[in-house]
């Protein structure tokens, strides 16, 4: 898979993760008005995952195609937060 495609997809993970974890924290703590920026910022994030990726055009994302280094911290970044996340609502 091209490193654009799947930055993209990471992205859109990151986005619908971030989504959920606001989701989670107002479930906990009740709504705040910090968390509609969370929520805002996850659905922006995604968003731009879904336009790339329904208009087949990833060349937003082609700087990872070359720099394969930048690609690598963002796929170590986005499995940081995943495992962050998941082990703060276990």
């Amino acid at each position: 898979m091209d490193r654009a495609k799947a930055a993209v997809y990471l992205v859109g993970l990151f986005g619908m993760v971030t989504v959920g974890q606001a989701v989670g924290l107002a479930s906990m703590a009740g709504f705040e008005p910090q968390l509609t920026l969370f929520v805002a910022g996850g659905l922006v994030i995604g968003g731009i995952a879904v336009r790339s990726l329904y208009q087949d055009c990833y060349e937003d994302f082609a700087v990872f195609r070359r720099h394969e280094t930048l690609f690598w911290a963002v796929v170590a970044g986005v499995a940081f937060y995943l495992v962050s996340v998941v082990s703060l609502f276990a």
